[in-house]
Parts: C-alpha cells; sequence; structure tokens
C-alpha cells in the first residue's frame, strides 16, 4: 500500500485534474447508464495521467454524497475529504489498489489478500473499485491468481487494470479486459504541462525543454530529482549518471532509471545533431546503454560495474 500513499500524497499538490475534462465526463455518463465495464484496461505511456484520471473518477463517484465531494465542476480532489483520509490509512472498504511495479511487486499471497476482501460485501451501497497498477509487468503465477478474481466479478466490483507499456501485458488478462487506449499528442502534452507548471508555481530547468522524450508525469517527478540533487545542467554528465545510478540502489525507485533514460535520450540527440555522420552507430551505443540500464533494473547488476560499462560504451561517442 505504501505506493499508493505516496501517489496520493504527490497528487495532494496536483489535486486537479488536467486535459481529461471530455473523457471524465464520458465515464460518469456511462457508470450512470450502468454501461461502465466491470474490467478495464487503461493503456498508455506512464506518466500521462492514466491513475490520475481513474483516481479522480473513483473519487467522484464515492464522494457523491460525502461532506466533501469531488469537485467535478473544477475537476479538482478535496484532500480533507474522509474517503482520501480513509484511503491513505487503507481502511477505505469501496478501493483496494495494487501496484506491480518493483520493490513492492504484487505476489500471489497479495492477491490472496485482496480475494479474503473481494469475499465480503460493503457494507454501503457503493462499488468497490479495485485498481491494479503496472499491470504489464505482474509474474505469470499472480497472474493467474488474479484471473480468477476477475472472471465473475459481482455487482458491486469494477477492476482498473493499468499498463503502462513497459512489457505485454499477459494474454489470459488482457483477454478477459476491454482496453482503453490513452494517447497524448505533444501539443496536448506541452498545453497539459503547462497548467501544472503554472499549478503548481514550477521554476523552470532544462528538463522542462525536452518534453518530447518523456511525459508530464515523469517531468514533474524528474523536476523534483534533479532538484534534490542539484542537477541545473547536463554538465559533468559521467557524475550525473554515477549519482542516478546510486540513487536507484538506495531507493530502489524507478523513476532514478527513468530520469538517466531521459537524459541519455537528451545527450544523444545533441550528439547526434552536432556529428551526423556516423547517426547508425551513435544508435547501436544508444541502444547498448539503455539496454544496461535496463539489465541493471531486472537482474540486480553490480552498481560499479554498470557504471564502468556506461563508460566504455559512451567513450566511443564522446
Amino acid at each position: 500500500m505504501k505506493k499508493i500513499i505516496n501517489n496520493i500524497l504527490f497528487n495532494e499538490s496536483l489535486n486537479k485534474l488536467f486535459g481529461y475534462n471530455k473523457l471524465f465526463n464520458n465515464f460518469v455518463t456511462l457508470y450512470n447508464n450502468h454501461k461502465l465495464p466491470k474490467i478495464l484496461i487503461f493503456s498508455g505511456d506512464k506518466g500521462i495521467g492514466k491513475f490520475t484520471f481513474i483516481f479522480h473518477f473513483i473519487n467522484f463517484i464515492l464522494s457523491k454524497q460525502a461532506k466533501a465531494s469531488h469537485d467535478k465542476e473544477n475537476f479538482s480532489i478535496q484532500f480533507d475529504s474522509e474517503i482520501i483520509k480513509k484511503i491513505k490509512s487503507n481502511v477505505e472498504q469501496n478501493f483496494n489498489y495494487l501496484g506491480c511495479e518493483k520493490p513492492s511487486n504484487v505476489s500471489v499471497d497479495s492477491i490472496r489478500e485482496l480475494k479474503l476482501k473481494l469475499s465480503k460485501k460493503p457494507l454501503n451501497n457503493l462499488p468497490r473499485f479495485n485498481v491494479i497498477d503496472d499491470v504489464e509487468l505482474i509474474n505469470l503465477n499472480s497472474a493467474n491468481a488474479l484471473l480468477k478474481l476477475i472472471e465473475e466479478p459481482s455487482d458491486f466490483d469494477y477492476f482498473f487494470l493499468v499498463n503502462n507499456k513497459n512489457n505485454k501485458v499477459i494474454e489470459t488478462l488482457f483477454s478477459r479486459s476491454i482496453e482503453f487506449k490513452i494517447f497524448l499528442s505533444f501539443e496536448d502534452k506541452k498545453s497539459i504541462f503547462s497548467l501544472i507548471k503554472e499549478h503548481l508555481n514550477l521554476e523552470s530547468n532544462f528538463s522542462h525543454d525536452y518534453l518530447e522524450y518523456s511525459t508530464p508525469g515523469n517531468l514533474l517527478k524528474f523536476d523534483y530529482i534533479l532538484k534534490e540533487l542539484r542537477i541545473e545542467s547536463l554538465e559533468n554528465f559521467d557524475d550525473i549518471i554515477y549519482n542516478l545510478l546510486e540513487g536507484f540502489k538506495k531507493s530502489k525507485s524507478i523513476n532514478y532509471l527513468n530520469l538517466i533514460i531521459f537524459l541519455i535520450d537528451i545527450k544523444f540527440a545533441n550528439i547526434i545533431s552536432t556529428n551526423n555522420k556516423n547517426i547508425l552507430k551513435t544508435i547501436e551505443i544508444k541502444n547498448k546503454i539503455v539496454n544496461l540500464f535496463y539489465q541493471y533494473n531486472n537482474f540486480n547488476l553490480n552498481m560499479l560495474n554498470v557504471f564502468n560499462q556506461y563508460k566504455v560504451y559512451f567513450n566511443h561517442v564522446r
């Protein structure tokens, strides 16, 4: 439950929903007309607002009769509401969350715990929403256990699976769900990020100029890390990569590795733009570096060995 609390705390300063007003209203209409699918997969790049959209929608439905209801007119969540407090404390009976991203991958035991919760009907007459985040990272055993839960949902249960496209969703899960693809054009991303910057009074930094390599949500997470490590430019690039690798080693937060890949994209785009004689070779080296960092995450490789191998690759294009 730790990740969901972190997500909510993050969204507490980002309590407004930007760019999804029409989609939000469409989902409310589907629900009111009893046509909202019981099992939905939301597919799209990480950081484009899928989870934020889902959480706003769930909050709207569950807080309809509460004292601090969802502000639909301004598309904002009131974080002093009882429902939000209960979700933070993991005692809200109409909301369950499982996250598949490391370091707290969904296990068969966590699916069993969810099954136990779902065996009990909510005491109120409200629907129960079950969110499975990073579902593309779920392992086969956990997926099979989850499949048994979603095959015959109760009248009041809804399952929202979040697919960040970091891997292929296990076919049996995919086949039992209705996929809803979420896509933002570059202009959409610029518009949303501009609104977010204004809402949060964010000071500009160099990363904000490279939205084409990421998403608004990721840029906000990158912004926090860059400020925390006092990184203001791409100077001393090797030192930046080393510090981010250390940050990942200590925290196990994938945001550090995602930031490394983002900075690598910027660095190599600049290299290609200034020296386009060996584009294919440069792209090949970049792919080797990116793959190296993915292996570091997937196979728990030695950090120093990974850093030294990165420098060997990178020296070929300096």
